[in-house]
């Protein structure tokens, strides 16, 4: 297990709590939702880059597995890299889904 995802994760997951509470309070939608919706996203988020760091060697294995490469030998660079683009990707789909439930979805305004 590797501590670095959780400690980007500090930075990130802050940043896109903010953005959507912020894009939230600028659409004038209710107290309940912005506060709803960026707490989803921070914990989607943080989720994202705390299994990165516990699931680590067997997200890469997996990986190589899905593109039928044999993974003999792996730098720490690539393994560190790796790692933090699952985190990223997490924390991207989850405020593309907030943007999406909040514009498209059951809760969005008339």
């Amino acid at each position: 297990m590797t501590l670095l995802p959780v400690a980007v994760a500090l930075f990130v997951s802050p940043v896109a709590v903010a953005l959507v509470y912020a894009d939230a309070r600028r659409r004038d939608l209710s107290q309940r939702y912005c506060t709803v919706a960026a707490s989803t996203v921070g914990v989607a988020s943080f989720g994202g880059f705390l299994a990165a760091s516990v699931l680590g060697s067997e997200l890469l294995a997996a990986y190589y597995r899905l593109l039928n490469q044999p993974a003999i030998a792996v730098t720490p660079l690539d393994l560190l890299f790796s790692l933090l683009m699952v985190g990223l990707a997490s924390t991207t789909l989850a405020v593309i889904g907030y943007g999406l439930a909040s514009r498209y979805g059951p809760l969005a305004p008339s």
